[in-house]
């Protein structure tokens, strides 16, 4: 499980006591649906490969190609956080330009695409938005935000 997550120098996935506690009871589950009264060890590899398999659907970052056990937790990657602070922060670049005139999304969107070569989604800009007005520096009104 360590070995899926992030490289060194970030964090690592590390086992917890529930975890393996899991992996115990799969692999018992194993050796009871072949109608054996001790676990072998295909039972405890079946059971490894399972929950890496499971891991690796739910928790899988697209971006990095690594277990961020955030997504699971938040819903968002570490990747996919960072990415809408830098989309928020140039949208408050973009917005501090138009000195507190409202912008419509899809024209941040056509100016964000103009300096990145980032793909961008007009639902990431507006989640950018959104994340501008819970921290109180903007407002969004339908589909237009206006800088506070």
């Amino acid at each position: 499980m360590r070995r899926l997550g992030c490289g060194s120098g970030k964090r690592t996935i590390t086992a917890t006591p529930r975890q393996l506690e899991s992996l115990i009871r799969l692999s018992e589950a194993l050796a009871r649906m072949r109608l054996c009264a001790i676990v072998g060890t295909e039972d405890v590899e079946e059971a490894l490969r399972l929950v890496k398999v499971a891991m690796q659907q739910a928790a899988m970052d697209p971006r990095t190609g690594t277990i961020d056990m955030d997504k699971i937790l938040t819903g968002y990657s570490a990747s996919d956080r960072r990415q809408r602070a830098q989309l928020a922060d140039a949208m408050r670049g973009l917005l501090a330009a138009k000195a507190g005139k409202r912008a419509r999304l899809s024209e941040l969107l056509a100016a964000i695409k103009e300096q990145t070569t980032l793909e961008v989604s007009l639902q990431e800009v507006r989640d950018a938005a959104v994340a501008l007005v819970e921290e109180g520096a903007a407002t969004l009104a339908g589909d237009s935000v206006t800088l506070r």
